[in-house]
């Protein structure tokens, strides 16, 4: 009886090593389908905003952000961000030597995005051997990216003159505080940083970014035909911090 009983545990025994075994196996076989990478990171950026609103005069601004990205895979990003700076302009005459009315808005926004990269759809790591020049062109296009998304833009004058220069009985309307919902239009290209196992660790970013305004106030004044928008050059790191997953093809192929 005693005996069986411990042949019963050696049975036992074995059938846990086999499992354990096989899960080792199997996590390794994964590993090697495509090269793993973070799928979480954060990111700072600076950029260089300039408002295009109701004045003939613009100004640009530095503007910083912070983000969180959700990495759905290592081409397709999913970003909450929030930023902060200043928009400003002025209506100058043909001299550009006299100024009437000015804003300066002192603004802070939060907004959600998606970003998706050529790399996503392209097959930038097939073997071109007949044409040797495609493969590092479409390994080097596979970073360019495009997104949108939604947001809120926090507006706030921190000076507004809306009295006419030449002639002070024009007064224009306007509101000093105001939320306005915003769109962004995003491109620009991402340059991976990989560590020693070809896991992309670093992302530096440089782009533009258009954010349309539903709404005329991010100058301070309501006027004219069309909405207020700002555009940005942006330039951008993020850090990955964590949540290792694989990739279903290799992500680091030649220098990019």
């Amino acid at each position: 009886m005693l005996s069986g009983l411990i042949i019963k545990k050696y049975n036992l025994l074995k059938k846990f090593s086999l499992l354990v075994a096989f899960v080792v196996i199997s996590l390794s076989v994964s590993a090697q389908i495509g090269y793993n990478y973070d799928q979480f990171s954060l990111g700072v950026g600076i950029s260089s905003a300039k408002i295009h609103g109701d004045l003939n005069k613009t100004y640009s601004q530095a503007a910083y952000a912070v983000n969180l990205n959700y990495h759905f895979t290592p081409f397709v990003t999913f970003s909450g961000e929030a930023q902060f700076g200043r928009l400003e302009s002025g209506n100058a005459d043909s001299t550009k030597a006299y100024y009437g009315e000015q804003s300066s808005n002192k603004f802070t926004t939060l907004m959600f995005h998606a970003d998706v990269q050529l790399g996503e759809f392209i097959n930038y790591n097939d073997d071109f051997s007949a044409i040797p020049i495609l493969t590092k062109i479409l390994n080097g296009a596979k970073n360019i990216y495009i997104g949108t998304g939604a947001g809120v833009i926090f507006n706030k004058m921190d000076y507004i003159n809306r009295q006419d220069y030449i002639d002070p009985n024009i007064v224009l309307t306007g509101l000093d505080k105001s939320n306005e919902l915003i769109i962004p239009v995003r491109i620009g290209y991402e340059y991976k940083i990989y560590n020693g196992y070809d896991e992309p660790k670093i992302r530096l970013n440089i782009g533009y970014q258009a954010n349309y305004a539903i709404g005329d106030n991010m100058d301070g004044f309501k006027m004219g035909q069309s909405n207020d928008w700002f555009s940005q050059i942006t330039f951008g790191i993020k850090v990955g911090i964590g949540g290792v997953t694989s990739y279903r093809k290799p992500i680091h192929v030649g220098a990019f």
